[in-house]
């Protein structure tokens, strides 16, 4: 039997938020939601996620701060990361590539392009 892969969605925009879950779930995915990046930390060490989805600008910590320390955390250092965010400034693509993303989108997206990008996930898809 195939296990559903879980998947944590940070951002603090509750419409995109609940719009990526709701796909997600249609999707045939088990969903997380965190609304700002200390209560994505915690999540990620509770509930364990396969994959997370990270908005950049956030209250408190950023995306990209909260990326970096994902990578240091040896436990969660492979844990795949798309950024997600309204930002296509070429810097923070390039930031985010350099902390180890592993896809960026700029929001507003197709969730079909959503699909596509986890599919192309090392181990996830």
């Amino acid at each position: 039997m195939k296990t559903r892969k879980r998947i944590l969605v940070v951002d603090d925009d509750h419409i995109t938020r609940d719009l990526i879950c709701f796909k997600l779930r249609e999707g045939g995915y088990d969903v997380d939601t965190a609304s700002h990046c200390l209560e994505a930390l915690v999540s990620m060490k509770e509930n364990k996620p396969d994959l997370v989805l990270l908005d950049i600008m956030m209250p408190g910590l950023s995306g990209l701060e909260v990326l970096n320390l994902i990578r240091a955390e040896h436990v969660v250092e492979k844990l795949p990361v798309i950024i997600i965010s309204q930002s296509a400034d070429d810097e923070m693509i390039l930031a985010a590539e350099k902390l180890g993303a592993d896809g960026y989108l700029v929001k507003p997206f197709e969730m079909e392009i959503l699909i596509d990008k986890l599919k192309t996930i090392s181990g996830f898809a």
